[in-house]
């Protein structure tokens, strides 16, 4: 029974027609294209319909974020919830929903479809550079799919008329066009089989069954071709074996062939004259094996024979060999086991290059390389000498940093003593003097003008005595941060409260002038750790300076986030900075001069450093913008806390 369903299967695959499996064939194929092309023209109409409804989307929220913006600023929630539900009439529109500033609900609205939104929009609502809420709407493409369904069911149904269209047509022109044809080739095939070589398939008008009839004619002399073939390539193979035995006698190298156990068999002549010998034969007469008389170390030539066996194969296998007149040669080998069918080594081959001039550079080299290590230990105990002597001058130098801060220190107090007590006899000579002596040189001109001379001195003496004051505390407390002696009194800050109470400090200042100070402080600055005494300081710095140098207009202090830090902005409408001076303006002593500039008061030149140095401490970064006749702005910036 299984015998007579496997003939029956045989029988079914044998015994079909060319037309019948050419017309299958392209009826899948055209199936499958049909197929692809609806599949592909389907994808492509989804993701057009997907790419516009995206579109609109993204134009529908766009316009009620902006038409919700006024209604939502003003707090008028019963015109933004009527704006939202003129939108849910839309059939794209599945659910909307708009939140406040304060992420309360204004209004919601979703339609229960049973089935997901396809995609959803957010956007901002923003007014006048401020966000004030937010507007989502979820979107749904079922009615746009619904109708790409209905497309689609159409267009398969007219392919399947067409598919079927076609195939009939192609199966009756197969008939007439390939089975006919077919049946005359079968009648010559069988005459050609019978020895008739001469019949010409006149019935046939085909190019393709023409072609396969000249074919059959040509076999028998094909056949004589083929033997004259096999005759030349036996002549060219001769010719080859002479053209490789001239390259194996004129080789360079050493050729030699050897037995397993290292007899030689055959050699070139190269083998001979890299050994020393004038002729083949008598190299072959002497030297039967390349261990046994010929190297330096013969228990190496044992090494060679085991790597081959194990390995089938040695590359550049090194060794010392002698000549025949004793002198010593370096030769590198090649060699290769050759294998009969069982698997047993037959014979060894190989190439003996010599390497001598080779390993002489080689050994002049490390020669070359044990001096040039010399010269490098030689040159590495001078290094390390010079080192030591660099690290003695570094040590000397910070003892001689330590004496001058020490030295500082001292002087500083010592000097704040006798300031401090002409600073106070100063002060108290120009109250007495004015109180006591002024009222009488009244009646006499020449008494009063003496009298205010010496008053005006005495203010320069004070005035000076401050200045020198400033100094020494800038001194101080520069000598303070590099040593490292600042006692720093770090907390967590408020810098909107720090900048506060530095701008209150120096309100004095800007009284005496026409120099209005403007505060723009973020209500949202983040927290900072730092010296509030210190961060004052910086600050109060920075305003005297920008106090100092403006006639007209103001200074504006701005603080605000940025990147994860507090940037402070302290800009005035005074002078200006030249660019060669702002790349040095915070170096000790340095002061700014011009022309503009020589009627206002000194400075220490101190404080701008000191200012770069509390900042740096902190991770921070202080700079200037500046421009001649416009006025400045210095810059700094601190990290929040983490």
């Amino acid at each position: 029974m299984n015998a007579g369903k496997l003939k029956k299967k045989i029988s079914f695959f044998s015994n079909r027609s060319i037309s019948f499996d050419l017309t299958a064939s392209l009826a899948l194929i055209v199936m499958l294209v049909a197929t692809s092309m609806g599949g592909y023209i389907y994808w492509q109409q989804s993701d057009e319909m997907r790419a516009s409804a995206k579109e609109k989307g993204e134009d529908t929220i766009t316009s009620v974020a902006e038409i919700l913006a006024v209604p939502l600023w003003n707090l008028d929630y019963d015109n933004a919830r009527l704006i939202g539900s003129v939108y849910t009439h839309d059939d794209m529109v599945q659910g909307i929903r708009i939140y406040g500033s304060r992420n309360e609900v204004v209004f919601a609205h979703e339609k229960f479809s049973g089935t997901q939104a396809d995609f959803t929009e957010v956007r901002s609502i923003v007014f006048e550079g401020r966000t004030i809420g937010r507007a989502e709407i979820d979107f749904t493409l079922a009615r746009d799919k619904k109708r790409l369904h209905e497309q689609m069911l159409v267009s398969s149904a007219i392919i399947t008329v067409a598919i079927a269209v076609i195939l009939a047509i192609t199966g009756l022109l197969l008939r007439v066009f390939l089975n006919k044809p077919l049946q005359v080739l079968q009648r010559g095939i069988a005459r050609v089989a019978k020895g008739n070589f001469s019949y010409e398939f006149g019935e046939v008008h085909h190019v393709e069954l023409l072609e396969i009839a000249k074919r059959f004619r040509r076999m028998s002399a094909e056949i004589e071709g083929r033997e004259n073939k096999l005759q030349a390539m036996n002549m060219t193979l001769q010719e080859a074996e002479e053209k490789y035995r001239g390259i194996f006698e004129n080789a360079i190298e050493g050729i030699f062939q050897a037995t397993p156990d290292g007899v030689l068999r055959r050699s070139n002549p190269a083998m001979a004259r890299i050994f020393g010998y004038d002729s083949l034969d008598e190299f072959l007469s002497n030297v039967r094996s390349l261990g046994s008389r010929t190297m330096v170390n013969p228990d190496r030539m044992q090494d060679f024979y085991d790597q081959v066996r194990e390995q089938g194969e040695v590359k550049r296998f090194e060794a010392e060999y002698y000549r025949r007149d004793g002198k010593t040669i370096w030769g590198s080998l090649n060699a290769r086991a050759i294998y009969e069918d069982s698997g047993e080594i037959v014979f060894i081959e190989g190439i003996l290059e010599d390497i001598t001039d080779r390993k002489k550079a080689e050994q002049d080299l490390a020669d070359l390389n044990r001096h040039l290590e010399q010269l490098v230990r030689e040159r590495t105990e001078d290094l390390v000498n010079k080192a030591r002597e660099l690290e003695d001058a570094n040590q000397r130098l910070r003892e001689l940093d330590e004496m001058k801060s020490a030295f500082l220190s001292s002087v500083s107090h010592e000097l704040r003593t006798p300031l401090t007590s002409i600073l106070g006899f100063s002060k108290l000579l120009h109250k007495e003097f004015a109180k006591n002596f002024l009222p009488l040189a009244k009646k006499e001109p020449l008494l009063l003008k003496k009298g205010e001379r010496i008053q005006e001195n005495l203010s320069i003496i004070s005035h000076e005595g401050e200045r020198l004051t400033r100094l020494i505390n800038d001194v101080l407390d520069l000598n303070k941060i590099e040593s490292g002696r600042m006692g720093w009194r770090d907390e967590r800050l408020n810098m909107a409260e720090i900048v506060d109470v530095a701008v209150q400090s120096v309100t004095g200042i800007f009284a005496q002038s026409t120099v209005a100070l403007v505060t723009e402080i973020d209500p949202g600055l983040p927290i900072v750790i730092a010296d509030p005494d210190r961060m004052q300081q910086v600050l109060i710095n920075l305003l005297n300076n920008a106090a100092k140098f403006t006639e007209k207009g103001g200074v504006t202090v701005r603080a605000f986030p940025r990147f994860g830090q507090v940037r402070v902005e302290i800009s005035d409408t005074g002078l200006g900075i030249h660019t060669e001076d702002q790349s040095q303006i915070f170096e000790k002593f340095h002061q700014t001069r011009s022309d503009t500039m020589e009627d206002k008061p000194k400075g220490t030149g101190l404080g701008l450093t000191i200012c770069r140095e509390i900042i740096e401490h902190y991770g921070g970064r202080i700079w200037v913008e500046s421009e001649i006749s416009k006025g400045s702005t210095f810059i700094f910036t601190l990290p929040s806390a983490s």
